[in-house]
Formats: structure tokens, C-alpha cells, sequence
């Protein structure tokens, strides 16, 4: 505390700044001293505020019930949605935005004072720019809409040395419920229509909600298009309600508003479908070309550049059939999920022949076929390496006249490690290739059925090669090679099936040092061997916030409370090879013993990981959320250890954010505190068989561009057979529980719309490799501490969110 108020006070007085700043150690605290700058600097931002104008600094409901009102927090929560203007967001008082905005002053043009001012700033919120009466009003007129017919809000406004206050007053009475729910003119209308009545919105014993009612009428919008009245329109639906009938009930009667139109009560069938896969949007004319007949559509293509095969057969509108609005949306998903047209356009004609029957015409407008890519990129990767990278890109969006992607990509990149309790930087270099193939379809040499009409499947093939060097230390040569497909079940669900996928390692140009390493590490030399890895992976990821379910805008609330991410991969590799070459299955096999492909031994290994997290939105701004990530991989017949590429590591910026990345474990083995000088060399990560990590965060919402968390960590990796080079680190069952490091703290994310940069400042709680005893972190946490702070804070530096 002391520690602080002497802060605060150097910085309120403008003096000893550069002194202040060197209090907070060497340049690895720049971004923790900016932080806390701005903060303490947007103390002042009310000096910029002009003496005739008062902020607008908070809003205030006080609801008042009467009588039986449940869900009170509820209610309150609609009144705050629908108050306009907000308030300036404030951080601890402080708002930082509001000073970003000032500061910028008045930029003429784009450059960094029009990004401050944008991106960074808030504008102010006088309180001219509050007519609070009518705001009472806007929130009688909401509480009404959801039922609360009684309902009125009285407005309070408080101006006090340039800060404004307005305080709403709602007396609420209990809400009015539906009653009865009757549909005559529909029944009498339409015929077979008992299913759509059945998931209907509106039912007895409901608060009334006109949000609720309007949802309903475009439900049965949708579901009547589906059956072919295609000029049918939710307008043409009239909600009666009686609120006579006492008991606080309302009577709803669905009406059909006067003079329909006929067109509107008619079903459509689809007569010609036409196909332009050569339209120009600028011309706005129909293609003229020859008429070719596929599956029963008429396509018309000038160039030829595309099979018409493939262009039909993602197509769902069938001739002959009803019109459904269903198979319109699939089919421009599908047509717009092949990558080769830059706008998709259905339009759907009365035809000239049959007043009963609509022709589709569909215009496809193609993207330029070739082109070249450069990107520039700033990277950050969760073991702490941050550098430039530079990747061209040669694509081609129709390589084989079916809608096929081919892309050739030349990758190039220098990385730095960052991390304060490195000894020593670590540097990398890398350069790559890769050509990769993706066909809007499932290539396969059986019939294999694919049920699902809304996606596209897609089968990708894949080569590249991989040349990492570790600065000083040695060259990590890889080539791949892949075949798989992906594909979605529904919204939801999400898989990824690689039946080949091919890996070759070879350990290139190695320094004397990381080679005296090697010798003395069996299992690491045995990662680090030149291998194949000739393998298949799945991969299925359930999703639940992709829920594509109707949005229930009658809800008060207009977030999702609850939803949850799963992932499940399983690598396998070696087992094929294993049985062809007819070799045993045999641990501990010498290396004259060991199948080999082209000279070298190929892995043998099973692999398993399980990513799960749950995401709790307890309120409009705040969150929380909790991950678990657990995965086993274990070698056996060919191999005696994991490859290197495929073993678990643990701690960085997306994993335990207070330990430096991958280098906890395994177990309670410490390499910096390893006496071995070999094992001082720690460019190495560390990794292991089994990994278990849990991270719980608290996430909220401060302005659009400033979401502060606070969060905690746990978690290890383990090797399941032991190695002498790393004493504790193989996994025992009755212990592992004990063996967890656990760290927490604080972090900022900035979320400029295009990315996300995100600090995260973090501190140990737990010491796996100290005594039993020891391991929890018995002393005070003194943050005024230099030495402290060198020997344990961690700053993470990273893009995006962690998980």
C-alpha cells in the first residue's frame, strides 16, 4: 500500500518520473508501467470536460413492486438494456477512454491520433445529450411490452461539480399472463399445419410479451415459406389480445389481416431452375450462351470455366418440387461455401405458364481466379516466442475446374523467446512450405452416405516441409503429407478425419553442446532421432455456442447463460507398418530390433486429448470461465518414447500463465534447479506422456475495447516410464494430485475488433519441485519488492483469448 500511495503521488506530481519508472525494474515492466500511467493519468480526464457541460457519469434504476413480482434482477437488468445514452464507463472511478478521446484532440486524417481517438477512446456523454423524461417514458413503454401493463417510471436528475447523475424510478405491478390462445383464421386457411402449431412460442400461462408474439409471427413465416407459400409475409398476421378476461390474463387471438393477397394463400411449386455461373453484377444482364441440361437444370455458361457438375450438385432447389425457403438458404450457403464466387444471388420468378409454379433463376458472380497474397504478421505463440513472420501465397479458386483451392505458400519467420526467467535469449528461425489441395467434396473410393443437406464436406491433401532452426543449438528438419476430410453433423458438431497423415523428423546441424546432451538423455536423444510418424488422427469438436436455434428476442434476456466447448483428438500411428513388417509387439527392443522405413525407425504410439471448457454469462458483461485439458500418449512396440512433436508440455500464455512456457515438470523435476550443467541448456521445452491442467477466469467488461480478468491456474505433465536424467517426473497415482504448480493473477485484454492484444500479469502459488511441505507459497506477497517481483511476477504478452 505504501508502495503504491508513493506511486500515485509521483505521477500526480509530474516529478521523478524517469526515477518512478527504473523503481519497476528493466524494460520487461514497460507494459505494466503504461498501464498503470494510463490509469492514474485518466484520473484527470474530468479537467477536460467544459465548465458549461456536466458528464453524464451514471444511471440508477430503483424498482418498486407491487404485489406478487418475481424476477426482480430481471427486471431491473430490461430497464438498464434500454437506457440511452449509457454513461461513460469508468475503471475504479477512473476513466481512461474519456482521456484517450481528449487527448486525441481533432485529428485531420488517418495516423495514430485518429486510432487513440477511435479505437482506444470514448466520446463524452453530456448531460445535454440525456432527455431523461423521455427515457422514463422508452422504459414504461418496455415494461409494457413484456406485460407489466400497470408499470409507470418516474425520472430524478442530479448535476454536482461537472458529474451528472439521473435516478428512474419503475412501480411495477404483477405482469399479465396469456390465457387462451386461439388460431382460427389459420386453421381454416391452412391444412396440415398441426406440427408448426405445436413448437409455437406463444402458450398459456406465459408472461405476455410483445417481443414474444413478433418472434411467433416470424416462426410461422419460415415454417409456411417451407411449405411453398413463397409470397406469404409475417405482416399478414394480427395479434388480438383481450386483457378484459380478469385474473390479470390476456386472450390472443392470431387474425389474418384484411385483403390478403391471393398470391399470399397460394402454394408454389419450382418449375425451371436456370444457372448463370458467369454473371457480372456490375452489367446486371442475363448471360447469353448455349443451354446445356444437367440433372434437370438449365445451365448457361459462356466461358466454360467451371464442370457444371459441380456447380449442380451442391445445388438443393429441385425442379418439380414445392417451394421451400429452406433449400433457397442451403443452397446459397453451399454455393457461397465453394470459394469461387464473390456474390450468389436467387431470384425467383412467377412463371409464364403456370400461375402455380415459380422459376429460379440463380446468378453466380466468380471471384478472380488467380491471385497472390503477402502477409506481414506479428506473432506470438504459446511458448513464449514472439517475432515478425512473412507468408506468400500463390491461390487458385478453381484448379481443377470443379471449385477446387490450391494454395502454394512460402512461409519465413525469426522468433524470440520472451521471458524474464530465461538466462539466456532464445532464438528461431524458420522457413517453409506447404501445397495444399481442398475439393468441395468427399473424394473417397467407396460410397460413403453424407446425410447432412446443410454443410459441404471437404477433403484436403496436403504437403510441406519445415526447416526450424534453434539459434546455437541444432536444425529440425520436417516434411508432411496428409489426406483427410472435415465435415460438419449439424451447427454443432464439427469432425476432422485424417486417415493418412504422414510425418518425417530429421534432426539436422547440431551444436557439440545440445550433442553431449543428447548422449547423456536417452529419451530425449530418442525424441529427437530422425523418425517417421505414418499415422491417422480424428478430431471431434462440439460446440454449443454456435447454436443456430432461433435468437428468442421475446427473452429478456438476450445472452445465452450457459454453453460449453468440447474437443477430442486421437492420434494413432505405427500399428500398419508394425504388422506388415510382422515385428512383435516388444518394449524396450534394442535398435537392431526396430522396423525401419527408407533407414529410419518408424513411431509406434497412441495419443489422446481432451479439451473442455464451460462458459458461464451470469450477466450482460461478465463471464466466467473454466477449462480442463487432459491428454495421455504412450509408445509401445517400434518406440520407446513419444516423438517429440507429439508430447505434452505445460505453462505460457495459454496454459499455467505464472510459469514460463513448457517448462514445468515432469512431476516435481525442475530443470533450473538441475545441477547438471547438460540440463541447464533449457532451450529444450519440457515434455512428457500425460498432461492434466485446469484454469478458471473471471472475464468482464469495462468499455468496448478495455475487458480486465482475474484468473487461476493448475495443472503438470508426467512420464509414465522413468528417466533417470529427470528425477519425480514419472507419474504415480496416489501423488499426482500433489504434483500440481498452480499460479494467478490479473490481466487486460484490448479488443481492437480485428484482434485482440491481451496482458496477462501472473505469480506462483504452488512449487511442484520444492518439499511437500514447502510447496504452497508461504511468504507475503510484496509487489513493492524488486527482488520479488524478478523472482516471481511473469508478464504474458499474447493475441487473443487464452481459451
Amino acid at each position: 500500500t505504501t508502495c503504491c500511495a508513493s506511486y500515485l503521488k509521483q505521477m500526480r506530481s509530474g516529478k521523478n518520473i524517469d526515477a518512478w519508472a527504473n523503481t519497476l525494474g528493466s524494460s520487461r515492466h514497460a507494459a505494466v508501467a503504461l498501464m498503470i500511467a494510463v490509469l492514474l493519468s485518466s484520473c484527470t480526464a474530468m479537467k477536460y470536460v467544459p465548465n458549461e457541460k456536466a458528464l453524464y457519469t451514471k444511471s440508477e434504476v430503483k424498482l418498486i413492486p407491487s404485489g406478487r413480482v418475481r424476477a426482480k434482477k430481471k427486471i431491473k437488468e430490461l430497464l438498464y438494456n434500454n437506457i440511452n445514452p449509457k454513461p461513460n464507463t469508468s475503471i475504479f472511478g477512473m476513466r481512461p477512454a474519456l482521456w484517450f478521446y481528449y487527448i486525441a484532440g481533432e485529428p485531420e486524417k488517418k495516423g495514430l491520433r485518429m486510432f487513440i481517438k477511435n479505437k482506444l477512446g470514448q466520446a463524452p456523454v453530456y448531460m445535454s445529450d440525456v432527455d431523461a423524461d423521455k427515457t422514463a417514458e422508452l422504459l414504461r413503454g418496455h415494461l409494457k411490452n413484456n406485460g407489466y401493463f400497470q408499470a409507470y417510471v418516474k425520472s430524478k436528475t442530479e448535476i454536482k461539480d461537472k458529474k451528472g447523475s439521473v435516478l428512474f424510478t419503475a412501480h411495477v405491478h404483477r405482469p399479465y399472463t396469456i390465457g387462451k390462445v386461439n388460431t382460427p383464421a389459420i386453421d381454416t386457411l391452412f391444412t396440415n399445419i398441426d406440427s408448426l402449431k405445436k413448437e409455437s412460442f406463444v402458450k398459456t400461462g406465459q408472461r405476455y410479451s410483445l417481443e414474444r408474439l413478433k418472434a411467433e409471427q416470424e416462426r410461422l413465416e419460415e415454417a409456411l415459406e417451407n411449405l411453398g407459400f413463397y409470397f406469404f409475409d409475417d405482416r399478414h398476421l394480427i395479434y388480438e389480445a383481450d386483457s378484459t378476461v380478469g385474473d390479470r390474463k390476456v386472450d390472443l387471438t392470431l387474425m389474418l389481416e384484411t385483403g390478403v393477397p391471393a398470391k399470399a394463400r397460394k402454394k408454389y411449386n419450382v418449375g425451371k431452375v436456370y444457372v448463370y455461373p458467369d454473371y457480372t453484377l456490375m452489367l446486371d444482364t442475363i448471360p447469353r450462351g448455349d443451354t446445356l441440361m444437367v440433372r434437370g437444370f438449365h445451365y448457361i455458361d459462356r466461358r466454360g470455366e467451371f464442370r457444371p457438375s459441380a456447380i449442380t450438385n451442391v445445388i438443393n432447389i429441385k425442379p418439380g418440387s414445392y417451394y421451400k425457403r429452406q433449400e433457397r438458404e442451403y443452397t446459397l450457403s453451399h454455393l457461397m461455401e465453394l470459394g469461387a464466387f464473390k456474390f450468389v444471388n436467387i431470384r425467383y420468378l412467377e412463371s409464364k405458364t403456370d400461375s402455380a409454379t415459380l422459376d429460379a433463376n440463380i446468378y453466380l458472380t466468380p471471384f478472380m481466379k488467380k491471385s497472390i497474397r503477402a502477409e506481414f504478421q506479428a506473432v506470438s505463440k504459446s511458448n513464449n516466442f514472439v517475432g515478425p513472420g512473412l507468408t506468400l501465397t500463390f491461390s487458385n479458386r478453381n484448379a481443377l475446374r470443379g471449385s477446387e483451392k490450391l494454395d502454394l505458400s512460402l512461409m519465413s519467420g525469426y522468433e524470440v523467446q520472451v521471458s524474464r526467467k530465461s538466462r539466456q535469449a532464445l532464438n528461431a528461425i524458420e522457413i517453409g512450405g506447404e501445397a495444399k489441395l481442398s475439393f468441395p467434396r468427399i473424394l473417397h473410393p467407396f460410397k460413403i452416405h453424407y446425410p447432412t443437406k446443410k454443410y459441404l464436406p471437404t477433403t484436403d491433401i496436403a504437403l510441406g516441409s519445415r526447416i526450424q532452426q534453434r539459434v546455437n543449438f541444432f536444425n529440425l528438419n520436417s516434411f508432411s503429407l496428409s489426406y483427410g476430410y472435415t465435415w460438419k453433423e449439424n451447427t454443432l458438431k464439427h469432425h476432422e478425419f485424417y486417415p493418412i497423415d504422414i510425418n518425417f523428423v530429421q534432426l539436422g546441424q547440431a551444436s557439440d553442446a545440445f550433442m553431449s546432451l543428447l548422449e547423456k538423455n536417452v529419451f530425449l536423444a530418442r525424441s529427437f532421432e530422425n523418425q517417421f510418424i505414418p499415422g491417422a488422427r480424428y478430431s471431434y469438436t462440439l460446440n454449443t455456442q454456435l447454436n443456430e436455434k432461433r435468437v428468442e428476442k421475446f427473452r429478456e434476456r438476450q445472452y445465452e447463460p450457459s454453453h460449453f466447448y468440447f474437443n477430442g483428438k486421437i492420434d494413432i500411428a505405427g500399428n500398419l507398418l508394425q504388422t506388415i513388417n510382422g515385428n512383435s509387439f516388444k518394449q524396450d527392443m534394442s535398435d537392431a530390433e526396430r522396423g525401419r522405413i527408407l533407414g529410419a525407425p518408424y513411431s509406434q504410439f497412441f495419443r489422446g486429448e481432451v479439451d473442455f471448457r464451460h462458459y458461464w454469462q451470469f450477466s450482460e458483461k461478465k463471464q466466467f470461465v473454466s477449462r480442463l485439458n487432459t491428454g495421455v500418449g504412450y509408445a509401445y512396440g517400434n518406440a520407446v518414447t513419444m516423438p517429440y512433436i507429439k508430447q505434452f508440455a505445460i505453462g505460457g500464455s495459454t496454459s499455467i500463465r505464472a510459469f514460463p512456457a513448457r517448462s514445468l515438470g515432469p512431476g516435481t523435476y525442475y530443470v533450473r534447479g538441475d545441477s547438471s550443467s547438460e540440463n541447464r541448456l533449457l532451450f529444450i521445452d519440457q515434455r512428457g506422456d500425460i498432461k492434466v491442467e485446469a484454469n478458471a477466469e473471471l472475464r468482464w467488461e469495462l468499455s468496448r475495447t478495455f475487458k480486465p480478468a482475474v484468473f487461476i491456474d493448475a495443472g503438470n505433465i508426467w512420464l509414465i516410464r522413468s528417466d533417470d536424467t529427470r528425477p519425480g517426473g514419472k507419474f504415480r497415482r496416489e501423488h499426482f494430485m500433489k504434483e500440481f504448480a498452480v499460479g494467478a493473477g490479473a490481466g487486460m485484454r484490448m479488443d481492437f475488433n480485428f484482434f485482440v492484444l491481451r496482458l496477462d500479469l501472473a505469480f506462483p502459488l504452488r512449487k511442484p519441485w520444492l518439499d511437500e511441505s514447502d510447496r504452497w507459497v508461504h511468504e507475503e506477497f510484496d509487489f513493492g519488492s524488486s527482488s520479488w517481483r524478478r523472482e516471481n511476477l511473469i508478464l504474458n504478452i499474447a493475441i487473443g483469448y487464452p481459451f
